[in-house]
């Protein structure tokens, strides 16, 4: 039956299910900068109400309310928006790391510029036209010794500037492929733990935050949507042969094209640098005695610099053996079809198709990212509009909750006056 007992029970409720939502509404205002927070709400119901059985009871025929209960308290987060996220995350993840490393291939290649190699060819042609008016001019030898000097430098540090960046791909592939089972690991642990909690009846909220902050971060690296992906990483565990097997895009797959990649130019550059010193000491070559100097470029792909000019003739410009017809051939080889892996083509024309290539490839994954990355800002944005926390709206709630505790607490306090008349008049 109705009691004083009974509505002091009810408030009390009202101050502890209150009291549990204020401090959720701090522990999100706590978290507010936190990456992968999902902000909680507390869920409640009112607690089973107190009646008798028929019509002729002592409380009549209605059921009189005991107060409020806590149920749970649960993430607020919508998984479609995590499906969307890392269904395109991992496309990002390849587009950027090819993005970062053809960036630092233009600079390597630093077309056009005064110091570029396409500069560098040219300036070592023309100089054999100005050798071509006194083929005995050690100033005019010297200069295209130099030129030489400088085009072979160019063209083998560029190659040598690849081939760190081939190492430092190489082990950035093998970082990830570590961070990517350090991550399995970590999952592994937290379901356990989860399942732990869950068993009790309580929501693991900020585990199962961790486990999706984990799971977004390894979307980029893998496409863990892929079932052949799933069942590599069902073990907890994955290879490199295991991933190279599977055609899933993510970091560690654009690593791996990206490395490819970097050997087809390392590869155009050596054949660049060996059509040069072929064609070029072919000519330079012809007509000369037992006793001369031969071979202007010296080239060896096994060696670095790969391309160098004849050490005899460094030291010493005036063993350069040249003709009038001889500086003029040179000069105009830039613009003579030679056999370059196995094209008739000119230097100058070999070396542009390998900078169109790059132009090209570089423009698409520019446009590629930039797209991707505004895609992935837009589904980011719609997810944090359900799960971020608000700053204003924890405020209202805050005050809310707090107007509600007071109005349990003045319930109480009224409560209390009532028994005290109760007991005391009693007493009296």
């Amino acid at each position: 039956m109705p009691s004083l007992m009974g509505t002091l029970h009810s408030a009390a409720s009202g101050m502890t299910a209150n009291q549990t939502a204020i401090q959720t509404t701090s522990h999100n205002i706590t978290n507010l900068n936190t990456p992968g927070y999902t902000r909680q709400r507390v869920e409640q119901k009112a607690s089973r109400p107190y009646s008798q059985i028929g019509y002729n009871s002592s409380m009549g025929p209605g059921q009189l309310g005991t107060g409020v209960q806590v149920t749970d308290i649960t993430r607020i987060r919508n998984t479609f928006y995590d499906f969307q996220f890392r269904s395109e995350s991992h496309s990002y993840g390849e587009i950027s790391v090819r993005y970062d490393y053809y960036k630092n291939i233009e600079n390597i290649f630093n077309e056009p510029s005064d110091n570029a190699i396409s500069s560098s060819l040219n300036k070592f042609f023309n100089g054999w036209h100005e050798l071509s008016k006194d083929p005995n001019n050690i100033g005019a030898k010297n200069i295209v010794i130099e030129n030489g000097k400088f085009l072979a430098n160019n063209i083998s540090q560029s190659y040598s500037k690849l081939e760190k960046l081939k190492e430092n791909i190489d082990k950035q592939t093998s970082d990830m492929l570590n961070d990517v089972n350090s991550m399995l690991g970590s999952l592994k642990e937290l379901e356990e733990n989860i399942k732990i909690v869950q068993a009790t009846g309580k929501s693991p909220n900020d585990l199962m935050d961790e486990r999706d902050r984990i799971l977004d971060d390894l979307s980029f690296k893998l496409n863990i949507q892929n079932d052949d992906v799933k069942a590599a990483m069902s073990d907890g565990k994955v290879t490199l042969d295991e991933l190279e097997k599977i055609d899933a895009s993510g970091e560690i797959s654009g690593a791996l094209k990206m490395a490819k990649e970097l050997d087809s130019y390392m590869n155009d550059l050596k054949t660049l640098a060996k059509g040069i010193a072929d064609s070029v000491n072919n000519i330079y070559n012809d007509g000369l005695g037992a006793d001369d100097v031969k071979d202007l470029f010296v080239f060896d792909e096994d060696k670095n610099p790969m391309l160098g000019i004849n050490e005899e003739l460094l030291n010493d410009s005036s063993k350069l053996q040249m003709t009038t017809d001889k500086a003029l051939k040179l000069f105009n080889l830039k613009d003579e079809k030679v056999n370059i892996n196995g094209k008739d083509i000119t230097i100058n024309n070999y070396y542009n198709s390998i900078i169109e290539k790059l132009g090209h490839a570089t423009q698409n994954v520019v446009r590629e990212e930039k797209n991707q990355s505004q895609l992935m800002l837009s589904i980011d944005n719609s997810r944090l509009s359900v799960s971020g926390v608000s700053m204003d709206e924890e405020m209202i709630n805050l005050i809310q909750f707090q107007h509600a505790y007071n109005a349990s607490a003045k319930v109480i306090s009224t409560i209390d006056s009532l028994l005290d008349v109760v007991v005391n008049g009693l007493v009296r």
